[in-house]
């Protein structure tokens, strides 16, 4: 695939990510808020309650169930105390000790029902929380209040928004508590309570609190529409920044191509050769030649520059190469060579390259190998190589051969090259049929 195909072919992913956007965006407008409510539920009768009046405090209001199964009771408030009152608790409370949270929820719908002479009717949703609450002292709980008239109580239920709860005063004044923790809190509930109304007098007056239901959203109307703006914004952002840097960096990995490949050429003289010998196989071996060796090399600078992939090569020089020559002829020079050249394509790595380098000398391309495993390779190579058995020249003996390995430290070819050419000096220097690394 050309560079130009894959620009292209990026651009159409993002324009199909750009139309999947799209839709997401159609579809969030238009989803039903059902789906983004969630709900909690507490049903009366499933909780333990208790009721409680004014008695404790001095009063002379009396309380009783008239049914505590349907959790309906009757208060006859007497005006002997200040603040006459009745009320039901429901203790929500779990096994474990937990309350539970309700810090979530938006708005809150009660069913009950009242008969009497009273307008309202008092709603506590008491928090515990360890920086005011004491054990022991049920009071110690903040008393989040609201009053509910009880003319709109119907089959339907009275909704009711949580911000419209407040922390009772006389709440705030008898336990002390500070400004900084006079707010509604909701996050440990450990109490319910239905309480007869702050102007309420004396009378009889009947209460029955079925459920209440309280409700949130996971998402506002107004918090989609931030979010879809502000994903568009990124997205389309997104893109400028994407083509724009991939423009540049497709217009610097092609300079770099260039640069590359003028580099190599300059090394493996391949300027002033003629159209014939370009080639990519060697005629003799079948094994590659410099220039069909040429992209390996390439490819092993540009992981070395680009991801540190590590990059080493091996150089072999067969020898007494010229004294074989001289004495067997160069039929049986050429024989050698191809004996060679089956040894080690049979033994090397499928990951490797093997190339005719030039007379005698071989090349070893290793991509992704470090100096260490190479100088194994070589090693293995070497063995294989003395082994070697010629039955169609006999008295030849066995064929051995120099190497020398050379790994890249620079983003350097010629640097390369010399350290194994320097490398595979000192193996003919030490005895030869040697494997001698630059470091």
């Amino acid at each position: 695939m050309s560079e130009v195909q894959q620009v292209r072919g990026k651009i159409s992913t993002v324009e199909w990510i750009l139309a999947l956007l799209a839709c997401l965006s159609v579809i969030l407008l238009f989803i039903p808020s059902d789906l983004i409510k969630f709900e909690k539920t507490i049903v009366a009768k499933d909780y333990q309650s208790h009721l409680y009046s004014d008695l404790n405090q001095g009063g002379q209001s009396q309380v009783r169930w008239l049914d505590k199964e349907q959790q309906r009771w009757q208060c006859e408030l007497s005006e002997a105390h200040v603040s006459p009152y009745c009320s039901v608790q429901l203790d929500v409370v779990n096994e474990d000790g937990h309350g539970i949270d309700l810090s979530g929820f938006d708005k809150m719908t009660i069913w009950a029902s009242y008969q009497g002479e009273a307008e309202y009717l008092r709603v506590y949703i008491r928090n515990r929380n360890p920086k005011y609450f004491v054990l022991g002292d049920i009071t110690s709980t903040k008393y989040n209040i609201v009053e509910i008239p009880v003319d709109q109580l119907s089959q339907n239920g009275l909704t009711i928004e949580m911000k419209n709860l407040s922390v009772a005063d006389w709440w705030l004044t008898s336990h002390k508590i500070p400004l900084a923790l006079s707010n509604t809190e909701f996050n440990d509930v450990l109490y319910i309570e239905i309480q007869t109304g702050s102007q309420t007098r004396q009378g009889l007056h009947q209460v029955q609190l079925q459920k209440i239901v309280w409700e949130g959203s996971w998402l506002t109307q107004a918090a989609l529409y931030k979010i879809i703006i502000v994903t568009w914004v990124v997205c389309i952002l997104s893109l400028l920044i994407y083509r724009i840097v991939t423009l540049n960096l497709q217009l610097k990995k092609n300079q770099r191509y260039q640069d590359e490949l003028l580099s190599i050429n300059e090394l493996l003289s391949l300027k002033n050769k003629k159209i014939e010998d370009l080639a990519n196989t060697d005629q003799l071996t079948g094994l590659l030649n410099r220039l069909g060796i040429r992209e390996a090399l390439y490819n092993g600078l540009k992981d070395w520059k680009t991801n540190r992939q590590p990059f080493t090569f091996v150089l072999m020089d067969i020898d007494h190469f010229k004294k074989l020559n001289d004495s067997f002829g160069h039929d049986a020079g050429d024989l050698v060579l191809q004996h060679t050249a089956q040894r080690l394509s049979d033994n090397i790595r499928r990951t490797d390259f093997l190339a005719r380098w030039g007379g005698e000398e071989f090349i070893l391309v290793c991509p992704n190998t470090n100096l260490d495993d190479a100088m194994i390779v070589a090693e293995q190579l070497r063995e294989h190589l003395a082994s070697m058995v010629i039955t169609e020249i006999p008295n030849i003996g066995s064929i051995t051969a120099s190497f020398g390995v050379s790994t890249m430290t620079t983003p350097d070819l010629k640097a390369l090259f010399k350290d194994a050419d320097d490398a595979l000096y000192q193996a003919k220097e030490q005895g030869r049929n040697k494997v001698v690394s630059s470091l």
